[in-house]
């Protein structure tokens, strides 16, 4: 397995905090001096902008979190999580080790090193997606020394963190008191320590301060507008209450899954509408839904939905908040079948009370019990075949059916989900039945226009849009035709393209572990210092 030195600044570190001793750690109300300096205008009143709360946590407790998360080794993605946290846990503990006679300027009464992450969540004005003004919720972290007397601890850039999909409202990164270290959420803070950068992850709309409302599932421009403004209000937020960052700062998206097709919106979306301020010079992407329309004719074309939730959030996100759509009166029962509909699962999401792995149990649940010729069918993996999850194949005590979320070893039809007239149109372009053309038609449109390639905007090929997509070939969830419709609209010439072919850890959990583990500091760290160029990797 390929290692990466997450804390290779761990000794640098070390060294700047024993030349300016604990004063690095104060709070800093008490080194005013340091908000002093120019700041760069972002466009953004610092008035619309207000914390919440905050909370400190040390790189030793993350670490060992992870560890004790994963440590049952049940999948490849444990695996992949646990080896890479002992061996960075190994690597702090050598360093304070290395340093221990000139440690005493260092460290508490608990003989930690003060290497830390500071959590600060705060809530910001901007767009809803019903065009109406609204306040958000975002998670920001930063080096818990940053603001001391020291300026060289001051994040260097801005990490734009865009979270993949969650269902459920306790899963939003202001919930951070509560998440699991080995989140998405979380591995995005270590950029803070490992790169020095300002880290900032919007709920979205939909969840946080705004649980209420609906949340726009794949609505490119909206998401990445609301992005970019918590991007700018966490910037104003720290340079007026922390510290300014170090001058000439650039920003960088990074993202996976929903993330990533979030994370590649914001250059394009920033540049595309001449916006100035974060200085944005690209984008880390991980097997994101960059075309909806791609996704959907994809997943009717392989007649297997592994997570039937991805395309309910597909058609609920359009439905809720896309105007030609609400115009026509459109529901989601106009495309989707009785039988998928009466699982609740439209009840499910709009309560945000259920995480995904929860949605896919409580749809195996229901064809347990109501699954047949009428009722809502999932397919099981039974020794070693997929066999229909129905009440007069499942036995009691049978030990036999493998129902582990995200290992590719339960999915439904595509007639499960959709009415037959919505899959022929997607397949054929044929109208049929009674679902009305102009629904259909308003629906394509829909998709159509929240693919990352829809305009006239490119990319340049070179700064600042340095696009850098990572892509498994055999993602079950976010297939791999969103990767080839970026190519396809755009050329390697124009983006650094990494498809990502592996025997093992290659459908979409196990992916994710990867490209957060293995692959996201380097990408990341490679456009900040400019080591980036266009083509295509392996």
């Amino acid at each position: 397995m390929k290692r990466i030195n997450l804390w290779m600044p761990v000794a640098i570190l070390i060294c700047s905090l024993m030349m300016t001793g604990l004063s690095s750690c104060n709070d800093v109300a008490d080194n005013p001096g340091n908000r002093d300096a120019q700041s760069r205008d972002v466009g953004y009143d610092v008035d619309n902008v207000k914390m919440v709360e905050s909370r400190d946590v040390s790189i030793k407790e993350i670490l060992e979190d992870i560890i004790v998360d994963h440590d049952d080794l049940e999948t490849d993605e444990d695996l992949i999580y646990t080896e890479w946290g002992k061996e960075q846990l190994k690597d702090l503990q050598d360093d304070e080790q290395n340093t221990a006679s000139t440690r005493a300027g260092l460290d508490g009464e608990s003989g930690e090193t003060k290497m830390g992450i500071k959590y600060v969540t705060i809530r910001y004005k901007t767009i809803g997606a019903d065009g109406e003004e609204t306040e958000l919720s975002e998670l920001i972290a930063y080096d818990k020394n940053a603001g001391g007397n020291d300026p060289t601890m001051n994040p260097k850039n801005l990490v734009i963190g865009c979270h993949c999909t969650i269902t459920s409202d306790a899963e939003r990164p202001t919930n951070f008191k509560k998440l699991d270290f080995n989140t998405d959420v979380n591995m995005l803070t270590l950029l803070s320590s490992s790169q020095k950068c300002l880290v900032v992850i919007p709920d979205y709309e939909g969840y946080g301060s705004t649980s209420s409302t609906a949340h726009p599932y794949c609505n490119r421009d909206v998401t990445a507008k609301q992005v970019i403004d918590g991007a700018k209000a966490a910037v104003v937020w720290f340079e007026a209450n922390v510290a300014k960052l170090q001058s000439d700062w650039k920003t960088v998206a990074v993202g996976y899954s929903q993330g990533g097709a979030v994370a590649a919106s914001i250059p394009s979306y920033y540049y595309a509408n001449n916006l100035t301020g974060l200085d944005v010079i690209g984008a880390v992407c991980g097997d994101g839904p960059y075309d909806p329309l791609a996704t959907l004719k994809q997943y009717i074309k392989e007649d297997r939905l592994y997570m039937p939730v991805a395309p309910a959030l597909l058609l609920k996100g359009m439905v809720d908040t896309d105007k030609q759509l609400m115009a026509l009166g459109c529901t989601y029962k106009d495309f989707v079948t009785d039988k998928f509909y009466n699982t609740g699962i439209f009840d499910w999401l709009k309560s945000k009370e259920y995480a995904t792995d929860v949605i896919q149990t409580k749809l195996l649940e229901y064809s347990a019990k109501n699954g047949g010729e009428s009722g809502f069918t999932m397919m099981a993996m039974y020794n070693n075949e997929f066999k229909a999850y129905i009440p007069e194949n499942i036995k009691e005590g049978d030990k036999n059916w493998q129902l582990s979320n995200g290992k590719g070893v339960n999915y439904c039809t595509v007639d499960q989900c959709f009415k037959p007239e919505v899959i022929e149109y997607f397949k054929s372009g044929t109208i049929t039945g009674d679902v009305p053309e102009a629904k259909l038609k308003a629906l394509e449109q829909a998709l159509e226009k929240n693919s990352l390639t829809y305009g006239s905007w490119k990319p340049s090929g070179a700064y600042p849009h340095a696009y850098h997509f990572f892509h498994s070939t055999r993602d079950e969830v976010v297939p791999f035709c969103n990767y080839e419709s970026v190519k396809a609209a755009w050329g390697t010439n124009l983006f650094l393209g990494t498809p990502f072919e592996s025997s093992y850890c290659y459908l979409h959990l196990g992916t994710g572990a990867n490209f957060y583990v293995l692959r996201v500091i380097n990408f990341t760290s490679n456009i900040l210092n400019r080591k980036w160029a266009p083509g295509e990797t392996k």
